[in-house]
């Protein structure tokens, strides 16, 4: 059955808010971020600097997480994230470099026509790249597992090839503004939630989205057009890795193919965690960004805690992290 998000409470007060998933995530932040900040012994957590170093990570994940809980939310799965994100910061670097020329090469400052038209056909190449997903998903009736998981992997061997195994300067300081300025990844994570919220919440083709999540079959017979519907998700997901795999470059200052590996974990761990319902149909883009907070405060705060060898710790802890979020979200549709 398909699970909507409530617009408003049914009941007056406050109560409804307080039993729902999100007031439950900001509680269980802000334990973590108090459990960390007290077993640290310098409590650095409680810092500005630590402040600026989980919002800028907190934002590029939070942008690519959003596209994977809309495919969640759509009954889909995409494992190609990080390979999408490795992919268009390869391609990104690859267009500076051609468009760019000498003044790239001479770290002079690129003129804006130079970077937009990079990024534009950037993210049109993310665009496509959702679009293959759903030519093989609904042409081919591959499961979205085996799909994307395909292009997981090709994507990141087709980086190689491209870049011949090498990583693609863009060490422009214009470009590299994209993330340096720290207001800007913020300001773009900030647009894109926006308008996934508004998308998700607001207008008929969100809706139906969700609808799809709940029954393919009820939809289909409802006369939504599945295809379409699977093109938005799958399409927007993989845009919004690009828009990531973009920013990764900026920050970084070259494309780089061995980049970004394991985060489709990292995307998929936020959103169930943020209350996605892996079978589809169920989660908010609200709760995506309570989850990212989560997954943020958790992997940064291992490095207060363990002091040598942290990131060694990273893979277990959101290992565990994922398997209780899918056991908690399982015990409460039971009960």
């Amino acid at each position: 059955m398909t699970n909507f998000p409530e617009k408003t409470p049914t009941a007056p007060g406050w109560r409804p808010a307080l039993a729902s998933q999100e007031f439950g995530l900001i509680l269980a932040n802000l334990t973590a971020w108090l459990a960390i900040l007290l077993l640290d012994p310098q409590h650095n957590f409680a810092s500005i600097d630590s402040a600026r170093l989980l919002l800028r990570e907190g934002v590029l994940l939070g942008i690519y997480a959003i596209g994977a809980a809309i495919v969640i939310v759509a009954g889909g799965i995409d494992l190609s994230t990080g390979s999408v994100i490795a992919f268009s910061g390869i391609i990104c670097a690859l267009l500076l470099q051609a468009l760019g020329g000498e003044s790239l090469a001479a770290h002079q400052p690129l003129p804006f026509w130079v970077i937009a038209t990079a990024i534009l056909l950037t993210l049109a190449v993310g665009v496509l790249i959702g679009l293959f997903h759903t030519l093989l998903i609904r042409k081919l009736d591959l499961p979205p597992f085996i799909a994307t998981l395909g292009t997981l992997a090709g994507l990141r061997s087709l980086a190689k090839v491209l870049s011949n195994d090498e990583k693609i300067s863009a060490n422009n300081d214009t470009f590299r503004a994209l993330y340096t300025v720290w207001w800007v990844p913020a300001l773009i994570f900030l647009l894109v939630a926006i308008g996934a919220a508004l998308l998700m919440r607001r207008t008929m083709p969100g809706r139906h989205l969700y609808a799809l999540g709940g029954n393919e079959e009820a939809a289909r017979l409802s006369g939504l057009h599945i295809g379409r519907l699977k093109a938005t998700a799958y399409s927007l997901a993989a845009l919004l890795s690009s828009v990531a795999g973009i920013l990764y470059a900026a920050r970084q200052g070259q494309g780089d193919a061995e980049s970004a590996v394991g985060y489709e974990l990292s995307a998929i761990a936020a959103a169930v965690v943020g209350g996605c319902n892996l079978r589809g149909g169920q989660g908010t883009i609200a709760g995506t960004i309570l989850g990212v907070i989560s997954l943020t405060i958790v992997v940064n705060g291992i490095a207060n805690v363990i002091k040598v060898d942290s990131t060694q710790w990273e893979g277990l802890v959101m290992g565990l992290v994922l398997i209780l979020a899918v056991a908690v979200n399982r015990l409460k549709r039971e009960t």
